[in-house]
């Protein structure tokens, strides 16, 4: 077992966090206490229907103890939080605003797994906003946090292709393939206190905010493979309107003759 004391932040049901989770357990990880936000609370744009051993089933089953704050501001969170003294936090999909109070308490930082090349989409529903605006590339940031929201300095980065015709939770598998790795390298870096620090450029930083009914309705002055790629990456979630009447789109269809680029 890794001698590193870690706290590990996630939500149970959400891919990000089991699938990580389960690495860290592979490769017995020192894990004191486990801390869990109340999914109900949160929202995903993914749509899958994989079930995941919740983190509260995991923790019984290790003998590991579990905290469930209501609210990451709760200074008597806080104080149960410091009593288990880890070295270092992980998080993994916890998407409550980490207070300064908690910043404080682990003398090796808190460390978490972001679905984008920070400091481009920080936020929310980074892989949505990933394909939303068409980018071409994206992956796995695994950063230090601060007072800031993904503003922390880098450890690690995995970069994969962003393919038209990628659906939410297409394009988080591929993410989630190329960080597991990394998984067992930090472990390693912080039993020997070599991890990396690199910090974003600022000048980039890109934050995503919520997500609401208008960014789903289709703008035709965009290029069609943006377009394309938005319809194709939720199918029915995505409209236009015509005649005062919304219309849902669930595909698209590619004719000869058409600019990809320019028409739809």
């Amino acid at each position: 077992m890794y001698k590193t004391k870690i706290a590990f932040f996630g939500t149970s049901g959400w891919e990000i966090t089991s699938r990580h989770l389960e690495e860290f357990l592979k490769n017995k990880a020192n894990i004191s206490v486990f801390v869990e936000a109340p999914s109900h609370l949160f929202k995903s744009t993914s749509t899958k229907k994989e079930s995941f051993e919740s983190i509260s089933n995991i923790a019984k089953r290790l003998g590991i103890p579990m905290l469930a704050p209501e609210n990451a501001r709760d200074h008597v969170f806080a104080r149960e939080l410091a009593s288990f003294k880890p070295d270092v936090i992980v998080v993994c999909g916890y998407q409550f605003y980490i207070p300064d109070e908690i910043l404080k308490i682990p003398p090796l930082g808190i460390i978490n797994f972001h679905s984008s090349l920070l400091p481009r989409h920080a936020g929310m529903h980074p892989v949505f906003w990933t394909i939303w605006y068409g980018d071409k590339k994206t992956g796995m940031t695994v950063h230090f946090m601060d007072e800031g929201i993904d503003t922390g300095d880098i450890i690690f980065k995995t970069e994969v292709d962003v393919k038209l015709g990628d659906t939410v939770e297409l394009l988080y598998d591929r993410i989630f393939d190329s960080s597991i790795p990394l998984v067992g390298k930090l472990l390693n870096d912080l039993d020997n206190g070599v991890l990396a620090r690199e910090p974003q450029d600022y000048k980039k930083y890109f934050y995503n905010y919520d997500i609401n009914e208008k960014d789903f309705e289709l703008d035709f002055r965009q290029p069609a493979e943006i377009l394309a790629g938005r319809v194709l990456m939720l199918p029915g979630k995505f409209y236009f309107e015509l005649n005062s009447e919304k219309v849902l789109c669930c595909r698209m269809r590619d004719y000869q003759g058409i600019d990809k680029k320019k028409e739809i």
